[in-house]
């Protein structure tokens, strides 16, 4: 390799395109086309991501034109112009002038891209705070898939001498690669993703996520040497085409040839099984956790674990995250799976063919969502569903919402459909019915409390009466609001923790969500049926156990009368009693999570809803590790203060007027307790004690914190839709990290944890945001007006009804007869006015969304047209002085008389 030779035509080759002015023409289409790709479809805007994804997309189709423009004149020319043969003449092999002339192609191609890449990082700069990462290994997918279609088109000019037949014939031989993405419209359906994931838009795909794969540079280095070495076989077939063995050497070489690349398609095969790869963004969106490596390291299913996920190709702006966090673990999950995991993505869009499948296969649907759209609401429906399959386990997420852990759900399913056997939980039956049934008090059939849905998702799950000595096995026991048992019920749980089942204790000396059960210090009523109340008297209070005995043995103490507060509110904009005490950075600055415990670490934010507090006592022999504690703005209430009294001393509502106590202590609100306690005395004379068994349990002061309204916060977290509510609270979290710990299953904990952070637009959200506030207000002023005038007409209404009332001039037949005509007069014109009202208000609101709606395209076509105007203008003004530098040259020596 005479390298002497190759820098000679690279600098010929490379020199001769940008001497010329039309070299920059090109350079500036390229610009505009990538441009105009990126930021102008409306997509951009709508995802709200400071990410290439819509260049990513047209990128293979814009090279579709670009490229063989490039590589159209890298032997054509020669053979027009006849320097071919003197080309071939220097002492140089074949190689030599096939490398000098695709390292000058892959100049000029990467000249064209750095002029892209500065205008595109300039945009996104100005426009939001792009992931450098991300943004670095997409412009390195982009030059790699140029790298390879280049190679493609030098191969199409060494088989003509026109320039046109060789722009046609390179866009022709890099046709297939880009149009194997669309497989699924020429090949049946089974065979479609195996010949797409051979297409250019699928092997780049990694490097649009951020990720260098080893099996998609391998890929493209295959045909890049493939290409170049059939370059070099044409370049030197004139030494054997015409002899007499022509026919057999060209056989030889495309067998060679061919050989190769069934070679090349076993190495990107390897390569893509052995899982190497670098995810080189700044906010590591698309790596896994160390949990979720140890967990596909550890993954021993008896068949390969089937994912089946129904996505819908376009989502409004609130869930382009999600779909992008769920395709991101998917794929990650497969490419680590070493063969264990397969994932099939289905583009699924409603009334299609892959919906119906979802439906029949999965019971997987469309979720309609309200959704924003340039300031505007409307109704969508979309898929983001996942089938986890492996022989006859089946595990299925019928939909991602906002607020779920993506690669936690994901993690936990497929460990659950490749396990034979689950972990089990017992759910002691207390007054607080997390699971549904018959409600005798309401007469209705009522449904379990999300989190039993959540738990059934990864435990085998049992509810357990403490009637009965527990003598079932279990890997953890849950008990909510535990003093509500009877006494001999007490007796068996507390048997049961004594024996040394890790257990979970929840108990609330004011369950707020929970108003049907029993608070710690309150007498337990009988249930009675209200077809019977009717009949008799209120039954006398059922006796409670005693829980004291429960704190004994585990060393912990919950004043069973008292209330935690805490004067502080992260969320000022509701105004929240402070018996909803936050716990967050913010509480304290002496730190409220415990940080060295796997259960709260990581932590960012809770709420605990009227809580007590727990504290340890020094005589046990338990470790005490408080978990959560508030800071010192607080207080108490005491329990009998909380409620309002009736005029029969029944506790009413929340009493307004309760007298809160400030004590300035930090209080704990979680603790975790281990060890062994003491050991209990013989029950007979003579009779050893039995030996203690050691002890694994968490404490939480509040009840409040596992029902169903916070796994709904959840799930509605990270909408912009629902910003009202829209808090990031780790409830969830806490609470099923308080069950996997004690249940000795730390796998999902860390991964429960995490928080993928995608870089936004933040400058257009600040543009638009004065607009947005705006509109916000007056909406609310509209609402106003319009309740106000609902509440002028219903005291008019009433002022009728009271004069009806005071008159005594008439009978009371006729008064109660002239009553109820006005009243059906006056309700019909309460009823019209009303309607009238609301119909103004939503007409108001209507034209409010439209002015929003109007403000915010505006603003976002204002940034499209400058950032499509402005890229293009560097490369135009080098071209043009260019242009000028050389008619200077030309007329250099010219007489005067000769110019024109």
């Amino acid at each position: 390799m005479n390298t002497h030779v190759i820098a000679a035509v690279f600098r010929r080759n490379f020199f001769s395109y940008f001497s010329n002015p039309t070299g920059y023409v090109f350079i500036c289409v390229f610009v505009v086309l990538c441009s105009l790709a990126a930021f102008w479809p409306n997509d951009f805007f709508i995802s709200n991501l400071a990410n290439l994804d819509q260049l990513n997309k047209y990128l293979p189709l814009i090279l579709l034109v670009f490229i063989p423009a490039i590589t159209m004149s890298i032997w054509a020319e020669e053979r027009r112009q006849g320097t071919d043969e003197l080309l071939l003449t220097i002492p140089a092999a074949d190689i030599d002038v096939v490398l000098g002339k695709y390292l000058a192609a892959v100049a000029i191609y990467s000249v064209s891209l750095l002029f892209s890449l500065v205008c595109n990082m300039v945009t996104l700069a100005w426009l939001g705070h792009p992931d450098l990462g991300l943004f670095i290994s997409t412009y390195v997918g982009h030059w790699v898939v140029g790298l390879a279609m280049l190679s493609i088109g030098m191969v199409a000019s060494f088989l003509t001498g026109n320039l046109t037949v060789g722009f046609v014939l390179g866009l022709l031989f890099n046709i297939p690669l880009v149009m194997l993405h669309w497989a699924d419209v020429i090949v049946p359906g089974s065979f479609a993703p195996i010949v797409a994931q051979w297409s250019v838009a699928e092997q780049f795909r990694d490097f649009g996520r951020g990720v260098i794969s080893l099996a998609s540079i391998v890929y493209f280095a295959a045909i890049i040497v493939a290409m170049l070495y059939l370059s070099v076989v044409l370049i030197g077939r004139r030494h054997w085409a015409g002899g007499r063995h022509g026919t057999n050497l060209g056989l030889h070489y495309l067998v060679r040839t061919v050989a190769f690349i069934v070679g090349a398609v076993g190495l990107v095969m390897l390569c893509d099984r052995s899982g190497v790869r670098a995810d080189i963004s700044t906010e590591h969106l698309s790596s896994l956790s160390p949990q979720s490596r140890k967990l596909i390291k550890e993954l021993a299913p008896k068949q390969t674990v089937l994912i089946d996920a129904y996505i819908s190709p376009e989502v409004p702006e609130s869930y382009v995250q999600t779909r992008l966090n769920l395709l991101n673990t998917l794929r990650e999950f497969e490419a680590l799976g070493g063969g264990k995991i397969q994932v099939n993505i289905h583009s699924t869009e409603p009334n299609s063919e892959e919906a119906d499948r979802a439906e029949k296969l999965y019971g997987i649907t469309s979720r309609r969502v309200e959704t924003r759209s340039s300031g505007a609401y409307k109704l969508d429906d979309m898929y983001l569903g996942v089938a986890f399959n492996s022989g006859l386990n089946k595990v299925i997420v019928p939909f991602f919402d906002t607020g779920i852990p993506v690669e936690y759900e994901v993690a936990r399913s497929l460990a659950t459909v490749s396990e034979p056997t689950r972990k089990k939980l017992g759910v002691i039956r207390t007054d607080a019915q997390l699971f549904g049934g018959f409600d005798p008090s309401s007469m209705s059939q009522t449904r379990n409390q999300l989190l039993i849905d959540e738990l059934e998702k990864q435990y085998d799950v049992k509810q357990v009466s403490a009637d009965q000595a527990i003598t079932e096995n279990f890997d953890v026991l849950l008990a909510v609001q535990p003093s509500s048992l009877s006494p001999e019920g007490m007796e068996h749980f507390i048997a049961a923790v004594r024996s040394g089942t890790p257990t979970a204790v929840f108990e609330d000396p004011f369950p707020y969500l929970a108003p049907n059960v029993t608070a710690t210090s309150a007498p337990k009523q009988a249930q009675q049926n209200p077809m019977m109340g009717m009949f008799g008297g209120q039954q006398p209070p059922v006796p409670k156990g005693d829980i004291s005995k429960l704190w004994d043995l585990l060393g912990v103490d919950i004043i069973a009368d008292r209330v935690v507060w805490q004067a502080y509110n992260p969320h000022p904009r509701f105004d929240l009693p402070p018996e909803f005490v936050f716990i967050d950075a913010g509480a304290s600055d002496e730190g409220v999570f415990n940080e060295q415990d796997p259960i709260s670490s990581g932590l960012q934010e809770l709420l605990f809803v009227f809580p007590g507090a727990i504290s340890g006592m020094n005589t046990s022999q338990l470790k005490y590790e408080p978990l959560v504690l508030t800071g010192k703005d607080t207080g108490y209430v005491s329990y009998s203060d909380t409620l309002q009294r009736n005029m029969f001393g029944q506790p009413g509502g929340l009493n307004p007027g309760r007298r809160r106590i400030r004590t300035g202590d930090h209080y704990v609100l979680a603790a975790h307790l281990t060890g062994t306690p003491k050991a209990e005395p013989a029950m007979k004379e003579g009779e050893k004690p039995a030996e203690p068994q050691p002890i694994k349990a968490v404490v939480v002061s509040d009840i409040d914190i596992l029902y169903s309204e916070f796994f709904n916060l959840r799930a509605q977290s990270g909408d912009p839709n629902r910003s009202e509510l829209n808090w990031n609270l780790d409830n969830v979290t806490f609470v099923l990290n308080v069950l996997d710990v004690l249940a000795g299953d730390d796998r999902f904990v860390e991964i429960r944890k995490r928080r993928p952070a995608h870089r936004t637009l933040v400058r257009v959200d600040q543009v638009t945001e004065k607009a947005r506030e705006q509109a916000a207000s007056d909406v609310e002023r509209f609402l106003n007006e319009r309740n106000e005038e609902v509440e002028k007409v219903k005291k008019q209404f009433q002022e009728v009804i009271d004069k009806l009332n005071k008159r005594k001039d008439v009978g009371a037949k006729e008064a109660i007869m002239e009553l109820q005509l006005q009243q059906e007069v006056n309700q019909r014109r309460l009823d019209a006015k009303t309607a009238q009202l609301t119909k103004e208000y939503e007409r108001k609101k209507a034209d409010t969304d439209r002015r929003l709606a109007l403000e915010v395209r505006r603003v976002q076509n204002r940034y499209k047209l400058l950032a499509v105007i402005l890229p293009p203008i560097l490369p135009l003004a080098i071209g043009i002085a260019v242009f000028f530098n050389r008619r200077a040259g030309e007329r250099e020596g010219v007489e005067r008389s000769r110019l024109r």
